[in-house]
């Protein structure tokens, strides 16, 4: 035979078991799918809320962010006269789990100093083994 008409013949055989097979799985899925509303879904969480738990992040308090800080900056070795620190103030805003490694990054707004203007930054906080909050500055 011609290689043009074997040609012709293998894609057409192909093409029949391609459609036939797409067909066949298609047509005798017994699995439906079933649409879920909204309001399904809110009335299911009201009625256990514990079927969508809210995340909780332990994070410092402001009195043990600002000690923690406080002894974070004093060990800093940028800080070249530790006979005189600045009075450190420090605003704790929301805190999250800390993407890179223990603890907690918190948004900070520091004020070094009484007449410093705050600085906004992102500050992170872990618990030591003895329980102490550990400031890590970046």
């Amino acid at each position: 035979m011609n290689q043009n008409v074997l040609l012709t013949i293998a894609a057409s055989v192909g093409l029949v078991a391609g459609a036939g097979g797409t067909w066949f799985t298609t047509s005798t899925s017994p699995n439906e799918v079933e649409v879920v509303s909204k309001e399904v879904i809110t009335a299911f969480i009201k009625a256990d809320p514990s079927l969508c738990p809210i995340p909780t992040v332990e994070a410092p308090t402001q009195a043990e962010a600002l000690s923690s800080y406080r002894k974070a900056y004093a060990a800093s070795p940028l800080v070249w006269d530790r006979d005189n620190l600045p009075e450190i103030t420090l605003a704790l805003g929301q805190c999250d789990k800390a993407s890179s490694g223990p603890g907690v990054a918190c948004m900070t707004s520091v004020k070094i100093g009484p007449r410093a203007q705050p600085l906004d930054r992102i500050v992170g906080f872990a618990k030591s083994a003895s329980g102490e909050w550990i400031t890590t500055l970046n």
